[in-house]
């Protein structure tokens, strides 16, 4: 078989080494191999490699496609990629195809004609159909043999973890928008329960998501005001009920008996949530996409600076020329002027306390490519331009400070 090896794993990270190994036998030495690549169903680019090595006349070539993969998928500086939602304080289901690719390569093979030396095309083509997805993000492990997200595929009875590095019970404001990533597979129903604080169940109900065979990563709503809006096909749940304390969302699949009634079979870890009551007017909220290529999002409660700032330069007209015979016919009321007038809003936060955990989770935010501030008319695009996060042993509790700017300029008239 001319395919040797495909990809380490069944989903890989564009990130890490995405290799095909190829082999074909010829009684001519094999000295070129060229590899059409084709992302999404589209060619993008090809391939040449010469022999890797050769055993007894069959001669191996080695593609690593994983470049080509990250600049044919998100996050692109012109577009949100579709983990990000459009409007907030609704329910958000949908696949997030442009944080995920599938490969497929057509690998022809070349040898130098012995006759007249010209280099020749070999006989045999291969195909390597689609199968090999690869999304945006990489486990973030020491575990040289575990890198790759098979243990994030959503399959029967593996408790799969959503793709967040975030630490579990995680503090939310009854206004916040909150959104989680995952790799789709058979799972066809997101369960809710709300317990108040005795740990009690108050609510339970299902809500349908679609299927998805080919591992496209999913992003659900699973905030107060997104879950406000879910439509619930077993059981019911009042997300507004004052006395929910925390909720649980696990993801799984149903199967439904007589009665009308359903049993559910988780296929993800559960994430609960507590409900916590915040300032709004000091609260700052920031979503960006994680190491794992999945959604997250952080409030900053301690305090918030909000600065516009001004850069410019300055000119002046030159007086026209004159002399004693000719004096100067014209003069201006302005001598000198802006030029070059950039008008930006900068953002310094400040956290409050955590844990070492969590800090190594949003230290993610600090390295992210894509960061959305979220405010009453939905996401505004940001840069974090200045930051760090230190995470000393000796040290229980640590908080971080954080500067940003909005990544438009505030529109304004320049000379």
């Amino acid at each position: 078989m001319p395919l040797v090896t495909a990809l380490l794993f069944t989903l890989n990270s564009q990130y890490r080494p995405n290799i095909f190994l190829l082999s074909m036998t010829s009684a001519n030495p094999l000295v070129l191999a060229q590899a059409s690549i084709v992302v999404n169903g589209s060619g993008v680019t090809s391939i040449s490699k010469s022999t890797t090595f050769e055993i007894s006349g069959t001669y191996y070539f080695e593609f690593d496609v994983s470049k080509i993969l990250q600049l044919s998928s998100a996050p692109k500086a012109q577009d949100k990629s579709t983990i990000f939602p459009n409007t907030l304080n609704i329910p958000y289901n949908i696949d997030n195809t442009d944080s995920h690719t599938e490969v497929g390569l057509v690998v022809s093979y070349f040898y130098n004609d012995p006759t007249t030396g010209l280099l020749t095309q070999y006989g045999t083509i291969d195909t390597i159909p689609f199968g090999y997805p690869a999304i945006n993000g990489t486990r973030q492990t020491k575990d040289w043999n575990n890198m790759g997200l098979d243990d994030y595929i959503m399959q029967l009875y593996n408790n799969t973890p959503f793709l967040t590095n975030a630490p579990q019970f995680y503090k939310l404001c009854r206004e916040e928008n909150h959104y989680i990533t995952f790799v789709q597979d058979t799972s066809d129903t997101v369960r809710v329960i709300t317990q108040d604080s005795s740990g009690a169940g108050i609510d339970d109900g299902f809500f349908a998501i679609s299927p998805n065979l080919d591992l496209v990563p999913t992003t659900i709503g699973v905030g107060v005001p997104n879950l406000n809006g879910v439509t619930y096909f077993f059981g019911s749940v009042n997300i507004n009920n004052p006395n929910i304390a925390q909720y649980q969302i696990i993801v799984g699949n149903s199967y439904s008996f007589g009665g009308g009634g359903y049993i559910f079979v988780a296929t993800s870890e559960i994430r609960v949530f507590g409900l916590i009551e915040c300032c709004s007017e000091r609260t700052l909220r920031l979503h960006w996409m994680n190491r794992l290529g999945g959604i997250d999002a952080y409030t900053f409660r301690s305090k918030k600076t909000i600065t516009e700032k001004n850069k410019s330069e300055i000119a002046q007209k030159p007086i026209t020329s004159w002399g004693y015979s000719l004096p100067v016919a014209q003069s201006y009321d302005k001598g000198k002027f802006k030029i070059n007038n950039n008008t930006f809003i900068e953002y310094e936060a400040e956290s409050t306390f955590y844990t070492e955990e969590e800090g190594a989770w949003i230290a993610e935010l600090l390295s992210s490519p894509e960061v959305y501030l979220e405010t009453d008319y939905g996401l505004v695009s940001v840069v974090i331009t200045d930051s760090n996060i230190k995470l000393v042993e000796n040290d229980e509790l640590l908080n971080i400070t954080i500067t940003f700017i909005e990544s438009n300029n505030v529109s304004t008239q320049s000379n």
